[in-house]
């Protein structure tokens, strides 16, 4: 699941929300809301949880809460797992539905172009349909054949079949075009994005590109993750004790969060992001470019300043709800208004990185 227009096409859990589903300890909700939430609920907004309407009356109160039965719990902290499917995502917008293809994935490899349209699954259109709808189409087991109609990003029509097969995307994934150092990480996932990010770093010099060239780091499909992670990443590229931002819990005091000590990478930063960049993928390109160590090109992002927390319940269902505000070096938050890029792209761009990193080149390319 993804924070805005994102479906991941895998072999997942889907998160039941019907009444039959839950058997949640309503007490315990309470006690936890009223105790350690942001925002404390009205004591008869949470008397008025029940079973019955749990994932609707929890969203009222907290936008990003939510409930999960024990057994469709995956915690983010096991980081990810292998998948079966196509290797892709689907990324929602108005003028359709496109591919985010996962490099090494099964799409990847019968040649499907990144942020690809979709078309026709299997003969059958998908005009019309809901997201999860063509998801759900796109599942299958181990394989299977799924044939795709596809517009590629330059416009042509393509015919692809695709056998699923079982995938564990990159943390850091290197992208065409690769001579230029544009990496795309989609989450951050604790422990394991600094540490890949730097060997993929560390890769490309030895491969002979100069250490101080500009790197771009493609945020586009990012939603979020691990705040720590993204802001201990953010640190690789700012002096130790440069202030990263501050997290602000129910009692209104920031705490500092500042860069650690360590090697420093020195080279022009230039963040590719977009509506569906959130969450610590905000945090993490809010500090660099508060701090002006980064150039932000793409669209507006999507306005998620927040840290959400899981707590397990007495019957093992687990409770996420938000108990953590996050603010940017100067002291402000992006939630609710996203980061503003110093270079605005069309969505036609957007979906387009060639075109992308032309329009880097000719705005930001090192003198």
């Amino acid at each position: 699941m993804r924070i805005a227009g994102l479906l991941v096409l895998a072999v997942t859990a889907v998160f039941a929300t019907h009444a039959g589903a839950l058997c949640a300890p309503l007490d315990e909700i309470r006690r936890i809301l009223r105790e350690d939430a942001l925002v404390p609920p009205a004591p008869e907004v949470l008397e008025a949880l029940d079973e019955a309407r749990l994932p609707e009356l929890l969203k009222r109160i907290d936008p990003y809460a939510r409930f999960f039965p024990a057994r469709e719990y995956q915690s983010p902290a096991t980081g990810r797992e292998a998948w079966i499917g196509i290797g892709a995502e689907l990324v929602v917008r108005d003028d359709g539905i496109f591919l985010s293809v996962y490099r090494g994935g099964a799409a990847d490899l019968a040649g499907v172009p990144d942020r690809s349209r979709l078309l026709e699954i299997d003969g059958r259109s998908v005009a019309g349909l809901e997201p999860a709808a063509v998801a759900s189409a796109l599942k299958g087991g181990e394989g299977t054949a799924v044939r795709l109609m596809l517009v590629r990003p330059d416009g042509r029509q393509k015919a692809v079949t695709i056998i699923r097969e079982p995938f564990k995307p990159l943390d850091v994934e290197p992208v065409p075009p690769g001579d230029r150092q544009v990496l795309r990480i989609r989450e951050f996932v604790a422990g394991m994005t600094r540490p890949a990010l730097q060997a993929t770093i560390d890769f490309l010099a030895r491969k002979g590109a100069a250490r101080d060239g500009q790197l771009i780091i493609d945020l586009r499909d990012a939603g979020g993750g691990d705040l720590y992670e993204a802001f201990d990443i953010a640190g690789m590229f700012l002096p130790a004790g440069t202030l990263l931002g501050s997290i602000q819990g129910r009692d209104g005091q920031p705490r500092e969060v500042r860069a650690s000590s360590g090697d420093k990478n020195s080279m022009p930063l230039i963040l590719i992001v977009g509506p569906d960049t959130a969450s610590a993928a905000e945090i993490f390109a809010g500090a660099l470019h508060r701090q002006g160590r980064a150039k932000l090109v793409g669209q507006r992002t999507y306005g998620k300043c927040s840290s959400q927390t899981d707590v397990r319940l007495s019957d093992g269902s687990v409770l996420r709800y938000t108990n953590r505000d996050v603010l940017l070096p100067g002291g402000d938050s992006c939630s609710g208004a996203g980061l503003a890029p110093d270079l605005e792209m069309s969505g036609a761009t957007l979906g387009n990185l060639p075109m992308l990193v032309q329009e880097v080149d000719s705005a930001f390319a090192p003198k």
